[in-house]
């Protein structure tokens, strides 16, 4: 992977230039700067954190678009309709602009000689990794209607397990949405209003209403700051998964979490399972096929026990080995991928790996939606109470006060 260095040198005139350049590594860089007569006297890495755009806004073709795209595509080239033809229907019908933008330039590159698959690996940045192999696989052995077909059962699979984890995360956020903006507005708006009685009385505050009393204040002065908060955290977080430094970050952090870790444990297991299955059951080798993988697995801690596993075939072993030492994949899951590589039957046993891990995956969000209502709903009842409680004891101290006071008289 090229990367940018800085460096000092001389010209042959033996003026001072000062720059940058990119190169794979250091003595390339100075190898380039030689080429230019340049005699280098320093030269040094620079880091920076360089931000994938991409990424960062979500550039890539959605899942559900590519489902769309290769089922349709997949039932006209059944049918016997021309490949162009195919692409150029589908130009006008998919409800992406970007997809349709690629499959413009698709077409304009098949006319000038490109195969399907080159035409497409143009725009890999926009499309999963597992597209272009498949489509590759699929134009080498004469059956791209089934390399398609396979596409959109992978990608509706994918599609089907995200909307499951979306629909199961909604209702908590939207409750701990609602809430954040209701203690706001009553720490804001409300509390104030006593803060005034207590200051004119002078009473002695208990401690839950002083720091009841140091929040209000807090949130009263800094209001256009905390409000946008929740915002400005997540946008902070995809900017930092942006980076090759933050994803390994976030990656890793993401998988320690107490229970979101064991739900993408097997989200993981479940996707590398079903991609793997899906490259292999269309002709892809497997080398290619776990290189693929490693890529669209989503997560670069268990890219990085894919490419090990790679580099142990490459020396005639088998990768379950690799697996198990990792220790991120579960035990049956592993167990099936050994046996698979043993018996020959390697993709059979991953669908059913796959098939298996989806329903646990499915399950695991279940299970969680009913654990997170109640105690969204419960933490929302203690803020409320605690700020409630806060306003009340003094006002029963003050209460009870006024009282001794008219006895007295």
């Amino acid at each position: 992977m090229p990367q940018l260095f800085a460096f000092k040198a001389r010209n042959l005139s033996g003026k001072l230039l000062k720059g940058k350049i990119e190169a794979e590594s250091q003595n390339a860089a100075i190898a380039l700067l030689r080429q230019k007569n340049y005699f280098v006297f320093h030269i040094d890495p620079v880091m920076e954190l360089k931000l994938d755009w991409d990424k960062l806004l979500n550039l890539k073709i959605k899942v559900k678009d590519l489902a769309v795209f290769c089922r349709q595509s997949a039932t006209m080239i059944e049918a016997g309709i021309p490949l162009l033809q195919c692409l150029n229907i589908l130009t006008l019908q998919t409800e992406s602009k970007k997809l349709s933008e690629i499959l413009k330039n698709v077409v304009a590159d098949i006319e000038n000689g490109k195969s399907l698959s080159e035409a497409f690996r143009v725009h890999k940045r926009y499309l999963p990794g597992i597209f272009t192999d498949m489509l590759a696989a699929g134009e080498i052995s004469g059956t791209l209607d089934l390399a398609m077909d396979r596409l959109a059962n992978q990608f509706e699979k994918d599609h089907e397990l995200k909307e499951k984890i979306k629909s199961a995360m909604t209702y908590p956020l939207v409750i701990g949405a609602f809430a954040f903006i209701a203690v706001v507005i009553l720490l804001v708006v409300v509390v104030p209003v006593f803060v005034e009685i207590f200051e004119q009385v002078g009473a002695q505050l208990p401690l839950p209403t002083r720091i009841m009393l140091g929040v209000s204040k807090m949130c009263t002065n800094f209001w256009y700051l905390i409000l946008p908060a929740p915002f400005l955290f997540y946008f902070g977080l995809k900017s930092l998964a942006a980076t090759d430094r933050g994803k390994a970050f976030t990656d890793r952090l993401l998988l320690r979490l107490p229970i979101y870790g064991k739900l993408a444990q097997k989200t993981i297991t479940a996707r590398f399972a079903r991609t793997l299955a899906t490259l292999l059951k269309s002709g892809v080798p497997l080398l290619q096929s776990l290189e693929t993988v490693g890529n669209v697995v989503g997560n670069t801690q268990v890219s990085k026990i894919i490419r090990a596993a790679g580099e142990n075939i490459k020396e005639g072993e088998n990768m379950s080995p690799i697996l198990l030492n990792a220790s991120f994949f579960p035990p049956m899951a592993v167990n099936m991928v050994a046996i698979g590589e043993e018996s020959g039957a390697l993709d059979t046993l991953l669908e059913k790996v796959a098939a298996y891990y989806e329903r646990e995956v499915e399950t695991m969000v279940a299970k969680l939606s009913s654990v997170i209502e109640p105690l969204m709903i419960a933490g929302v009842g203690i803020m409320v109470g605690f700020i409630a409680i806060s306003i009340y004891l003094p006002l029963f101290g003050l209460s009870g006060a006024i009282q001794g006071g008219t006895g007295l008289n």
